[in-house]
């Protein structure tokens, strides 16, 4: 037999031409059909996909087998992105199609075709529309061709096409129904051999939809599963939000885009049919057609290239339990049933409705329209997911779990009850050190340089011994020039008094007025130079620098600090302080902390009590008295601002007497509740960075 063109009535058909003129109409150049026989697909034609490497990866061929499997195990088109699923070895991703053709009584084909990845939607639609359309045309051919019991195989219904295309090299792949029987591809897609509807089929659709009260899924199981059941191409359903119709799902799409076209086109043309209510259908005449559906259903016609078209309007389902008949015998209250969307089944490839239509429409239209209303009903409850929640709560509380949580809440409120009532010592904390009350800072007296220390760090001192000595040759040079300045007027006077005598002797009154007064001016002038002369004396003593008090050096390496250095007046030399007499804690306290502690001083007293311990010896506490509170805050390095505090204590209780030991002090603010002893700082924190 001879390979002729597709479309002819007899003859094989050439299979290897199908695929070219498909691929041809697309602008495609990768696909490929496969055809069954022995629980297997045996590849029958292909062009181009061995060259684009699609399926050459580590998990292509598992994936090529999984998804022609699940097309016809499934029985519906389906539309794939390889991108994230294979790792492709030739020109990249793709943008799959995978179309079955089912027949009765025969082997099922899967027809394959790859174009380029992330395709818009409306594009892979009308792709996928134009592949199911010419796929039909071939199988409806095969079925005339193959009598359900003496009719040829499928491959001599399909002939291949002998020639490099072939790709033998993919070889078979195994599906997981081999043979699909006459029951099967009944029920998995819209052919025009189908048998009657089966009821067994229309219970499980009805039953189907009262499994969920989700809208989403209820509007997924009308579409996808009343397409099947009614034999048709595609299945929508619209629903009325307020005066407009939505378009909320639509067979083979797992979502719809509202501002497509087709959507467009749809919702229009349905709105309108809803607002007529009466059902509307389109066969391709449009004598019957309202002049109000003219413009609305060509727009449609034109964008979707549906043939037959039947919207049937869904209205509200009846109350169960209706209203009493007035009293006197008047006429019974009439219950209008206002619409809630509408179904919209379309054909594409006959304009006259299936059988399975015509027989299961009208029986399961209440059924669609009652299971919608419910479910959209459910899903405008307000708050519905808290009340969900809600309830499972306490569902989950039914016995021995009431019991425990009835002891968890009495538990929670006795922990409360106690929180507010029960009294507790309120403290706040603070850090500082154990200092000595009495300490002195020695500073230089004049700008000098150091040349003698005469003490380290450690040593006991007394009050006036020598600690540091200081050159100043500034000091001293002006020191020897007084001097030599003093002499002089000393030299001087004494040759004035001479000359005053010698003037007196001869009788000369005024040479001696004279001499008696330049004397005079230079014996001035000799008293002004020893008082120079004693300040300058008492610099020099205060070179040396002495003990303030009696007590020990506190200043660290002080050679290393002071040894031949350059001083300046006013600069800190050394530290000097008395151990043996009483000692203090000086504190600094966190300035938000401070407020409790000036409402404890009003009510308890200004001297507050302390407990504290010393990090030299953290086991034991001691016991000290709030003293004096600064009035102004200083900054610290760690704590930021603080104030300082000076607290008292007994110098005889303390184990040790390290000079500047860390201490960490409670100071006692008196009784509060338990809440606030251990979550004040919490609500405070809360007040003053998130309440203002």
């Amino acid at each position: 037999m001879s390979n002729d063109e597709l479309g002819s009535s007899n003859p094989p058909l050439n299979a290897g031409e199908f695929l070219r003129q498909v691929l041809g109409e697309l602008g495609s150049r990768v696909g490929a059909i496969w055809i069954g026989g022995s629980g297997q697909l045996i590849p029958l034609f292909a062009i181009g996909l061995e060259e684009s490497g699609l399926f050459n990866g580590p998990n292509g061929r598992p994936f090529l087998q999984q998804i022609l499997s699940d097309s016809i195990n499934q029985g519906r088109a389906q539309t794939f992105d390889t991108e994230g699923l294979i790792e492709p070895t030739g020109f990249g991703h793709a943008t799959l199609f995978v179309v079955p053709m089912l027949i009765s009584n025969t082997q099922p084909g899967v027809v394959l075709v790859a174009e380029r990845p992330n395709l818009p939607q409306q594009q892979r639609v009308g792709m996928m529309r134009h592949i199911e359309l010419r796929c039909r045309e071939l199988t409806n051919q095969i079925a005339k061709m193959v009598t359900p019991n003496l009719g040829p195989t499928p491959e001599a219904a399909v002939t291949p096409s002998v020639g490099p295309n072939l790709a033998p090299s993919m070889g078979p792949v195994r599906v997981a129904a081999p043979q699909i029987s006459s029951p099967q591809i009944a029920a998995a897609a819209p052919m025009a051999s189908r048998p009657a509807v089966d009821p067994q089929a229309v219970l499980d659709y009805l039953l189907s939809l009262q499994r969920s009260l989700d809208l989403n899924e209820v509007s997924n199981v009308v579409v996808n599963d009343g397409r099947i059941l009614f034999g048709v191409d595609r299945v929508s359903l619209a629903m009325l939000r307020g005066r407009k119709a939505v378009v909320t799902a639509v067979s083979g799409q797992e979502s719809v885009h509202p501002r497509g076209n087709l959507i467009r086109a749809m919702r229009r043309l349905t709105q309108k049919v809803i607002a007529a209510g009466e059902p509307f259908r389109y066969d391709g005449s449009i004598g019957n057609v309202p002049k109000e559906l003219e413009e609305p259903l060509a727009e449609f016609i034109q964008e979707a290239g549906t043939r037959f078209l039947m919207i049937v309007p869904l209205l509200e389902p009846e109350r169960l339990v209706k209203p009493e008949e007035p009293m006197g015998g008047g006429k019974p209250q009439r219950i209008d049933r206002p619409p809630i969307g509408a179904l919209i089944v379309e054909q594409m490839s006959s304009s006259e409705p299936s059988s399975q239509l015509k027989g299961t429409l009208d029986s399961v239209a209440d059924h669609i329209a009652a299971a919608a209303y419910n479910s959209h009903s459910h899903s405008t409850i307000f708050l519905l997911p808290v009340w969900r929640s809600m309830g499972r709560f306490f569902e989950w509380l039914r016995g021995r779990r009431l019991a425990i949580a009835a002891a968890i809440a009495a538990a929670l409120v006795t922990a409360g009850a106690a929180l507010v009532l029960v009294p507790w010592d309120y403290r706040v904390d603070g850090t500082g050190r154990l200092m000595p009350v009495i300490q002195r800072e020695v500073f230089a007296p004049w700008d000098g340089q150091v040349t003698e220390l005469l003490v380290e760090g450690g040593d006991h001192v007394q009050e006036g011994q020598e600690l540091i000595k200081l050159r100043n040759d500034d000091l001293k040079t002006e020191l020897v020039k007084v001097e030599s300045e003093l002499q002089e007027k000393q030299k001087l006077l004494h040759s004035l008094k001479a000359q005053a005598d010698e003037a007196e002797k001869q009788g000369k009154k005024d040479e001696k007025l004279k001499a008696n007064g330049k004397a005079m001016e230079t014996q001035v002038e000799i008293e002004g130079g020893k008082l120079q002369l004693e300040i300058l004396e008492e610099r020099q003593k205060r070179l040396i620098v002495r003990a303030p008090i009696a007590g020990i050096v506190t200043t660290f390496q002080v050679q290393q600090l002071l040894a031949n250095r350059p001083v300046k007046r006013g600069d800190l030399l050394l530290q000097v302080m008395d151990e043996k007499g009483d000692w203090q804690l000086e504190l600094e306290i966190a300035e938000h902390r401070v407020g409790r502690i000036l409402k404890a001083q009003k009510e308890l007293g200004e001297h507050l009590p302390i407990e504290y311990r010393l990090l030299t010896n953290p086991e034991s506490s001691y016991d000290a008295t709030l003293k004096t509170l600064a009035t102004r805050t200083v900054t610290a390095e760690e704590d930021g601002s603080v104030l300082e505090a000076r607290a008292t204590l007994d110098t005889e209780k303390l184990p040790s007497r390290a000079i500047g030991a860390d201490v960490r002090a409670r100071i006692g603010c008196g009784k509060s509740n338990l809440g606030d002893v251990l979550f004040g700082d919490v609500v405070e924190f809360i007040q003053r960075y998130l309440w203002w």
